[in-house]
């Protein structure tokens, strides 16, 4: 199976080298990775139909306004995306990025995380809940089009500004934090956290350069 992969991820890095820019169409190219052929033998929850999920969501689009938020969204699963900006740069990487929602997931529950939800109103003041955890303020879009989440705890405790990558694909949105930044609000309110369990996601996290933790989420109005 690893050989599969890394064949196709070598297969598609020298395919986008030698074809004309507007040969190239990504998601086409990539949807028998994402397992979009029912008949494929590969299943779902394979590795190969995984590294498809992620990069489906790499180009999932972030041109979407905040009011395309609104409504209440609720956990799905782990979310990793890398800080690098270039897709086909984050291909490479499909793969420790899928291993390594594997490894958040048990953390996320001991956490509460996997209770996760968010809520946008109409004048985009958001409710976000990590299990235990309730950050409320306002969301606005940057100029880069990410999310600045404007945080506060308890209604009380001012935690500042957290941004997050946030791509949206019909009723599903990954929403990733830088994670040492993620971790470092966590901790200013680890009273109700497993401090341990939040030691631990820190150094787990912290042997990948670059990483943003998150989840998937599916959005109703």
């Amino acid at each position: 199976m690893k050989r599969i992969i890394v064949a196709a991820t070598a297969a598609l890095a020298l395919l986008c080298g030698s074809l004309p820019a507007n040969a190239f169409d990504p998601k086409e190219i990539l949807s028998g990775l994402a397992g979009g052929n029912s008949g494929s033998e590969e299943s779902e929850s394979s590795p190969l139909g995984a590294i498809g999920d992620f990069i489906n969501n790499t180009l999932a689009s972030n041109k979407f306004s905040i009011d395309d938020l609104t409504g209440t969204w609720t956990y799905v699963s782990p979310a990793v995306s890398f800080q690098s900006g270039n897709a086909l740069k984050k291909i490479g990487g499909a793969a420790a990025a899928t291993a390594l929602e594997d490894k958040l997931e048990p953390y996320y529950k001991r956490l509460g995380f996997n209770r996760t939800s968010l809520v946008v109103d109409a004048d985009h003041n958001f409710t976000l809940k990590l299990g235990l955890v309730t950050l409320k303020g306002v969301v606005e879009k940057t100029d880069d089009d990410r999310l600045q989440f404007n945080l506060n705890a308890f209604n009380r405790i001012s935690l500042g500004k957290l941004t997050a990558n946030a791509t949206k694909s019909g009723n599903t949105l990954n929403l990733t934090f830088d994670a040492s930044k993620l971790i470092d609000v966590l901790s200013k309110i680890s009273g109700v956290l497993n401090n341990s369990t939040l030691t631990t996601l820190s150094d787990l996290l912290n042997s990948y350069e670059g990483v943003y933790m998150g989840f998937k989420l599916n959005g109703k109005k």
